[in-house]
């Protein structure tokens, strides 16, 4: 198939309850509007607010950042010294299927997340889109379909990932949420987890408060750098930070509660195949271009990942996947493996 500019209009449904459209670059889902009663529309999800107004030196998922995409091999571009001790083994480990998996990280989130999908098929309610990777990856393709729910404001998603050849890679979903302008206004509430970290390199050293690769079971105790706990699980912050925290061991919900609009989201997946939930909490933390502390938005994203951390680390023996928690998928080319996830709103 032809790749498909990004120039080029997006794939675009409206249903009675909705609206959204559907990008070539990335397979990135934005403008996704919800009516949750007779008069009231909301936009949950993200869009960065620099699209169109900033360009890298070199193309990245950055230039386009929307509200909701597809990351294989999820993650990537840490140093290894950038990682609390306990992690650092993970992190240096040989390579365990002998592939040069790690080469797989030099694109963030994988290439999916930065390449021009193409049109498989459009309905009414339906947008089936695929993207295929070099034939030296161990990756084939990827289809993705976006589907409506006609009678609610909910979204159907559903991937595919067919291989080559038996691998192991992390995996990752991205949605990502809007946070209300009021402090505290979006509570977080996840189902049921085994055990919660913190991101074991901080991740913005100086800025982010939560001890890195710390333990917890709570999103309202969570460790700080500065002794005693805090919540984490009420949004936005006051106060500038940037935070990552993964639930391990997850059964697959997560329900937000926006008090500012008197509105619930919820996401539901397939915990079987993606066993974590990592929580982005971007709150003016980062300081570079185009961050340029005023991103504000909550990444509320499945995973069987190690963090954000590469390839390598979800493959080797880590402090996740030491408890029993998968932070890699098999893939196998005899049984293309296929994740289901559900996103909706409703007034609470």
């Amino acid at each position: 198939m032809p790749a498909v500019n990004e120039q080029v209009q997006p794939w675009h449904l409206a249903w009675a309850h909705g609206s959204l459209d559907l990008h070539a670059r990335g397979g990135m889902l934005g403008g996704v509007r919800l009516k949750v009663g007779p008069d009231q529309w909301i936009t949950p999800l993200y869009e960065a607010p620099w699209i169109g107004s900033w360009q890298a030196d070199e193309p990245t998922l950055l230039e386009n950042l929307r509200s909701e995409f597809v990351c294989l091999p999820f993650g990537g571009g840490y140093a290894a010294d950038a990682v609390v001790e306990r992690w650092q083994p993970s992190m240096t480990a040989a390579d365990p299927q002998g592939e040069g998996a790690r080469t797989d990280d030099s694109v963030p989130h994988g290439y999916c997340a930065d390449a021009d999908w193409t049109l498989v098929t459009q309905t009414d309610h339906a947008i089936t889109i695929a993207v295929d990777y070099s034939a030296s990856s161990p990756i084939a393709r990827l289809t993705r379909t976006v589907q409506c729910d006609p009678s609610s404001a909910a979204i159907d998603f559903s991937l595919t990932i067919e291989s080559r050849r038996v691998a192991r890679r992390p995996v990752g979903l991205h949605p990502n949420i809007v946070f209300p302008a009021r402090v505290g206004a979006l509570r977080i509430e996840p189902g049921v987890f085994q055990f919660g970290m913190v991101h074991p390199a901080g991740p913005e050293t100086g800025v982010s408060r939560a001890v890195p690769g710390g333990i917890f079971e709570d999103l309202a105790a969570l460790p700080l750098l500065a002794g005693a706990t805090a919540s984490f699980d009420r949004l936005p912050f006051a106060h500038d930070t940037e935070e990552i925290v993964q639930l391990c061991g997850v059964d697959g919900s997560v329900s937000l509660f926006n008090d500012e609009e008197n509105t619930v989201y919820q996401l539901r997946w397939d915990a079987h195949v993606l066993p974590s939930l990592l929580l982005w909490m971007s709150n003016r933390g980062r300081a570079a271009a185009p961050w340029s502390s005023r991103n504000l938005c909550l990444g509320v994203e499945p995973v069987a990942s190690a963090f954000d951390l590469g390839t390598g680390a979800a493959l080797a023996p880590n402090p996740i996947n030491e408890h029993g928690v998968l932070t890699a998928l098999t893939l196998d080319p005899s049984t293309p493996t296929t994740i289901r996830y559900r996103f909706s709103a409703a007034r609470q």
